[in-house]
């Protein structure tokens, strides 16, 4: 089978599930989280890096790889994880989200995009050159990037929207989707190279019950393979994520996947998704903060929500100190170096900083989704989160 989705085991105290996505690259267990690859990298990192610290999937981005190197490019190479040597399952998104959001509230170049029924006008943050994404050009740039799993062309709600623009945004993203899986349906569902992609619909509505839910059985009425969830309220605040996600929690069919787009905050917002459903997210911030010297610690190491599970490997407090920065964790970067050189690299501007603290970050993650993943098969999971965040 190209493409399936199986769970294995259910919480019976609450929403979360234990499963496996197969796709025509391999398994992915969920629960599950990818790191995200923007330009066809993990920053520092090379793809030796991901499978030694247990990296199942990794998510490129559309927006990105379209502007450079481009889809020509790409198309020589057989799609973007044979570009970056990567031999795993895939993902990618479908850029809107970035036409949206990325360069309206940080213009390089040119005003920000202007978005009709039709599609998102743009100006590339690279060059200020013109474009116009539709539905049917996200779907070829997919097709060309590869990935096993990929998203229809969305336009995500907003903060900063009025309400009227809101509510265009989401009757524009129901059309969007549907124009996105007709073309997938031409397309035979596969990629420019023949193999299977599994299309997400993706939910919209932010705290909106009625709104999330309308377009949750529009995506399974039209029959996508799996199910995203986003906009700016799955984001970095645990609390607000929870809300968004207890609008659906419950009405996910068993055999779809759940993506959160974009899921943050920290451990806390994993717990917090994971008991509400979902099987797999994303997440750029995980790698964004190791660069910047914010490095995830386990309870063991004085974890907790109150510190967001992190230390800032920066601060001169840790110049001297002789300890790995989490030891409870089994890292090459906790088991091969201090907390004092990983701090005299990064304060450093040293390379070898950036790399260090990125594995330490991701294998943390992962090793977090493999505890939650072994919890849920022992029926612990309540307990498991219990532990972590000392609430439930």
């Amino acid at each position: 089978m190209d493409f399936e989705f199986k769970v294995k085991k259910f919480d019976k105290k609450s929403f979360a599930r234990g499963g496996v996505i197969k796709t025509p690259h391999g398994d992915i267990e969920t629960p599950a989280f990818s790191p995200v690859g923007t330009k066809a990298t993990v920053k520092s990192l090379d793809p030796v890096d991901l499978k030694n610290i247990k990296t199942q999937v990794v998510l490129g981005n559309a927006y990105h790889l379209y502007l450079k190197p481009g889809i020509e490019t790409i198309e020589n190479f057989g799609g973007f994880a044979p570009f970056m040597g990567w031999n795993g399952p895939a993902i990618t998104d479908s850029g809107g989200y970035q036409v949206s959001f990325l360069w309206n509230r940080k213009v390089r170049v040119k005003p920000k995009s202007k978005i009709s029924d039709f599609g998102m006008y743009f100006y590339s943050h690279i060059d200020g050159s013109k474009h116009f994404l539709t539905p049917e050009l996200s779907m070829k740039i997919q097709s060309v990037l590869g990935a096993d799993i990929i998203m229809s062309l969305d336009q995500p709600m907003g903060y900063e929207y009025t309400k009227k623009e809101n509510a265009e945004a989401f009757k524009r993203s129901l059309k969007w989707e549907e124009q996105s899986f007709r073309f997938w349906e031409k397309s035979r569902k596969k990629s420019k190279y023949g193999k299977y992609q599994a299309l997400f619909g993706i939910i919209q509505g932010q705290l909106d019950k009625k709104l999330r839910n309308e377009c949750l059985k529009f995506i399974i009425r039209m029959g996508f393979p799996g199910i995203a969830i986003g906009d700016e309220t799955i984001g970095s605040d645990p609390k607000i994520t929870a809300k968004s996600l207890d609008t659906i929690a419950g009405n996910i069919p068993d055999d779809k996947p759940l993506h959160a787009l974009g899921l943050g905050g920290g451990p806390e917002g994993v717990f917090e998704a994971v008991k509400r459903g979902v099987d797999i997210f994303d997440n750029s911030s995980v790698t964004r903060m190791a660069r910047t010297g914010l490095l995830f610690i386990f309870p063991e190491d004085g974890g907790s929500v109150e510190n967001k599970f992190r230390i800032n490997i920066k601060n001169s407090s840790f110049r001297n100190d002789k300890k790995p920065v989490s030891s409870s964790c089994s890292c090459y970067t906790c088991k091969t170096f201090s907390k004092a050189y990983i701090n005299h690299l990064l304060t450093s501007d040293e390379i070898l900083g950036s790399r260090l603290a990125t594995i330490h970050n991701i294998y943390f993650y992962n090793n977090l989704m493999y505890k939650i993943r072994v919890a849920l098969d022992a029926g612990d999971f309540l307990d498991l989160m219990k532990l972590w965040l000392k609430k439930i």
